[in-house]
């Protein structure tokens, strides 16, 4: 463990004209691990007291208390009636101007979200804390341009045709009421279902649509849903109990890789009836006849596949690279990695005009599959950051709408409501980095020497970094 310069201020000395007022932090850098530092930091007291001053000043022009003008309200009678809330909001705005003077000053590289600890808060006294928090690993990045790698786009045959095809009628298939006697493995269950655990129910009444044969129930993988769904008799039976694994994905986070079990309660089976594929069904796909849509659904998935083949080529130079480097990994950033990784494989289903609920259980299914990949993506998201940086590749501004643009429609959302969702669940920058790194595989593929057949496709379409 090491310590680094123990008790250095950030505050203006008045020596330099042009240096910004600063809160004076007082600091010292804690060594826990290669990416783990611990900060223990002071605020002094006069600068919490200015801090105090400047808050209850705004207050009292503002606030308008009977018996007094506005501008004044005598500050005691502000403090007996606004001043938790005054002491909340100044704790909570010098703890975060405090630490990003340390994160400058120290040139730390945060990642994630620093956790406070022992934070001591009394006016007319220093304000100190302690936080723990991660930075980028320390690495050497070897040689990435020129790489060497090969290149094969698989060829698009009848039988992907026709599977699409029949994709393409499932959507449109009508679903129609069937006696849940008769009902199999790819019929439509939809009812509610309980959630509980311990004893204890934690959410009750949740309305879900569920296709057996999918093991996908609301954002659930459950693995031997098919067998379960046959040996239960809804009529009779009672409801439907499954035990859960929840994920990793969970929006509630207090629930995230908990054991449940869920108690569904059927209330219809319907089944769905495919529509002819013949120059009517093409009509309604915006195509004269079943040969022009045949032809379109071919070159729909050769401009996949070579989409994929350049995604297998990046892949493949990046294998090169994190071979050749070493680093220690912050292993509390899997969150949020993990969380990035489900931003471009949904978009990735989105561009190939997969259904919205197709790609949720698809998302669902692949959640629980990757767990064991996160590691080395890990390793493989510094790397790229890594030669972003160095080559100043970044996502603007218009390639973030573009994508939330296809997303929102295939979700069949509004824009504006797609983005304000991002921001709250801080998935927005999870976005741009999403675009950002597709564009640095872009760049690496286009200055390896790719060797083999197959035009190059579209992966990495947001911009064209040179």
């Amino acid at each position: 463990m090491q310590t680094e310069t123990d008790n250095a201020s950030t505050q203006n000395d008045g020596t330099g004209g042009d240096e910004k007022e600063t809160l004076g932090t007082r600091s010292e850098v804690e060594e826990l691990g290669a990416c783990k530092r611990r900060i223990k930091a002071s605020v002094p007291a006069e600068k919490v007291r200015e801090e105090l001053d400047r808050n209850y000043k705004e207050l009292s022009t503002t606030v308008q208390l009977p018996g007094f003008r506005r501008g004044r309200v005598p500050r005691g009678l502000l403090e007996a009636r606004y001043g938790d809330e005054i002491d909340g909001d100044v704790k909570e705005a010098l703890l975060s101007g405090s630490l990003a003077e340390v994160v400058e000053e120290k040139e730390l590289n945060v990642i994630g979200s620093p956790k406070f600890d022992n934070v001591e808060f009394q006016r007319g006294e220093d304000l100190r804390y302690e936080v723990e928090l991660e930075v980028r690993p320390e690495f050497e990045l070897g040689e990435y341009r020129g790489i060497e790698a090969s290149r094969e786009a698989v060829a698009v045959t009848d039988e992907d045709v026709e599977e699409r095809l029949n994709s393409l009628r499932r959507r449109a298939a009508e679903p129609v009421a069937l006696d849940p006697k008769e009902a199999g493995p790819d019929d439509v269950y939809t009812g509610k279902y309980d959630m509980i655990r311990d004893g204890d129910t934690l959410k009750t009444g949740v309305e879900v649509s569920f296709t057996p044969s999918s093991k996908v129930l609301g954002p659930f993988l459950v693995e031997e849903l098919p067998e379960r769904v046959a040996a239960w008799d809804p009529v009779a039976g009672g409801p439907l109990k499954l035990d859960v694994a929840i994920g990793a994905n969970y929006p509630d986070e207090v629930l995230r890789n908990a054991n449940v079990e869920l108690e569904f309660s059927l209330e219809e089976t319907k089944r769905l009836h495919f529509p002819d594929l013949d120059d009517a069904f093409a009509k309604l796909a915006g195509k004269e006849n079943v040969d022009e849509l045949r032809a379109e659904v071919r070159k729909s998935l050769d401009e996949t596949n070579q989409r994929e083949a350049d995604r297998k080529v990046e892949s493949k130079i990046l294998e090169t690279i994190l071979a050749q480097t070493t680093m220690e990994l912050p292993e509390g950033f899997i969150d949020n990695l993990r969380s990035r990784k489900r931003l471009e494989r949904e978009y990735q289903l989105a561009e190939q005009s997969v259904p919205a609920e197709e790609i949720k259980e698809t998302l669902v299914k692949e959640d629980a599959a990757g767990a064991d990949e996160l590691r080395r993506e890990m390793k493989e998201f510094f790397v790229l950051e890594k030669i972003a940086d160095k080559e100043k590749i970044f996502a603007t501004e218009e390639e973030v709408n573009d994508r939330m643009s296809l997303m929102a429609q295939v979700y069949g959302v509004p824009s504006a409501s797609l983005r304000e969702d991002l921001r709250k669940t801080g998935r927005l920058e999870q976005l741009r980095l999403s675009i950002r790194h597709e564009k640095v595989r872009a760049f690496l593929r286009k200055k390896a020497q790719v060797s083999g057949e197959g035009k190059a496709g579209k992966a990495g379409k947001p911009g064209k970094p040179e």
